[in-house]
């Protein structure tokens, strides 16, 4: 099985990237999103997708990320900033 990280997941490129892996759940496992600051299209994914991390471009839209999926029951761990981006961007 194949672990992901997939940059830009609320874009249509991440976005399509997704519904591949959501037809080929055998084959792949989404490890990290990283997303700018769509917090809604990220709760959907991380719901759906369950990934181990989720990062977001800025505080402000982690923060509400990490409400919304703690809401939610996720134990998704939310990270925010270019470093977060650069070390799960190669995960």
């Amino acid at each position: 099985m194949k672990q992901l990280t997939i940059l830009g997941s609320t874009g249509s490129i991440g976005c399509s990237t997704l519904d591949v892996v959501r037809h080929n759940p055998e084959h792949f496992r989404v490890v990290a999103l990283v997303a700018g600051k769509n917090v809604t299209r990220m709760v959907e994914q991380c719901l759906e997708f369950s990934p181990r991390y989720a990062v977001m471009d800025d505080e402000a839209s982690a923060k509400l990320l990490k409400t919304m999926l703690q809401q939610q029951g996720s134990r998704t761990e939310v990270l925010s900033g270019a470093t977060s981006r650069l070390r799960y961007g190669s995960a």
